[in-house]
Formats: C-alpha cells, structure tokens, sequence
C-alpha cells in the first residue's frame, strides 16, 4: 500500500503529461510547482492539523477536508489560477500538471507517515481522491469559463460539489458505511475519468 500511495500520484501525472499536444518545453511552473509542494509537505508534516485526528461526526469530515483529502488539492489549485493571473503573459505548465507535480512531494512524506498505522483509507483511498481532484477539479473550472449563464454556474457549482463528495466518501469510508462510501467515491472520481478518456480519444484520433 506505502508504494501505492506513493506512486499513484507520478504515475498519474506521467499520464497526463502524455496526453499533452503539443508538448511545449519553454512553460514554466514545474520548478515551482515542485518548491511549493515540498514546503507544503514539510509544514503538512510538522504543523498542528485544522481539526483533531481523533475527531468524529461532522468533525471528523472538517478533518477529512482540510486535512486529508480536499484542501492539499485545493491550495496548488488556487496558486497555480494566482499566477496566472499575476503573469497572464507567461506560458505554465497545463494547470492538471501543475497540482499533480505539487502533490508529489506531498504523497511521499503523507505515504511515509501514513504507514505507520497501515491504514488502507489513507494509503489507497486518498491518493485516488487526491487524482480524482486534480483533474476534475480544473477541468470543472475550465468548463466553467467556457459557458454562459446557467451552465456556468452549474461548473462553478460542481466544483464546490465535488470537493465536497471527495471529502464525504473518505468519511463514509472511515465510518464504515460501505453503502455511502462506494457510490461517493466513484462520484467523485467521474470527472476526472471523463475528461482522460476523452483526451485519450482525442489524442489518439489526431
């Protein structure tokens, strides 16, 4: 499971690299990208969590969210939209790349401490709901800025939503209710496989 929890997060990001036409070498990002990540991971190692560990109830789902599955995606997610918007005439790295390459260094020293209790909703569980965000997550919001009126709302909504849903099903997992927890997770990770899949086809096509 250590090696799982580690090395989703590359593989997923080799993917997706793969799947990017055309490549453009000059972009920038990765190296900060990479910088970000790791004080992230550093200070995710050290600093006090948001909410207790041992928390339950509605707490234990503020802990889910802020310290385990939805803020770690949330905060290369807002950076990355910051420096695009403080350097619009830079050229970055495809913004899925972006988050997946901060969350590398994370995964490592989260996959590290996380072995200690072995705990299979840590180790499995969240990486996958950490890949189901970097996608989802960007793809809602490109889709977002895409549409008009009605449409428009309904991505930014799905945003929120989806963060949301990541959370719950890591805290129906927890709770071991099974009957939430399944449903919830593959909810949360459809975007994410509708968005590879149709990139697959589209670069496969051309």
């Amino acid at each position: 499971m250590i090696l799982f929890s580690i090395l989703w997060i590359p593989a997923l990001y080799l993917f997706v690299e793969a799947l990017q036409q055309p490549r453009d070498p000059e972009k920038k990002g990765m190296v900060l990208a990479v910088i970000g990540g790791s004080c992230f991971a550093v200070l995710y190692f050290f600093i006090p969590q948001f909410v207790p560990e041992g928390a339950f109830g509605f707490l234990r789902f503020l802990y889910g969210f802020f310290d385990v599955v939805a803020l770690p995606v949330l905060l290369p997610l807002v950076f990355r939209y910051l420096l695009q918007i403080r350097y619009r005439h830079q050229k970055y790295i495809e913004i899925h790349q972006f988050v997946l390459m901060w969350l590398i260094p994370v995964a490592l020293v989260k996959g590290i401490q996380w072995n200690i209790n072995k705990d299979p909703i840590l180790l499995v569980l969240v990486p996958l709901l950490w890949g189901a965000l970097s996608i989802g997550l960007p793809w809602l919001i490109n889709k977002a800025e895409e549409e008009i009126g009605f449409l428009s709302f309904l991505s930014y909504a799905g945003t929120v939503l989806l963060s949301l849903i990541a959370t719950a099903a890591y805290w129906a997992w927890f709770s071991k209710l099974y009957i939430a927890a399944i449903p919830l997770a593959i909810v949360s990770m459809f975007p994410s496989l509708w968005y590879l899949i149709k990139k697959y086809i589209e670069v496969t096509k051309s």
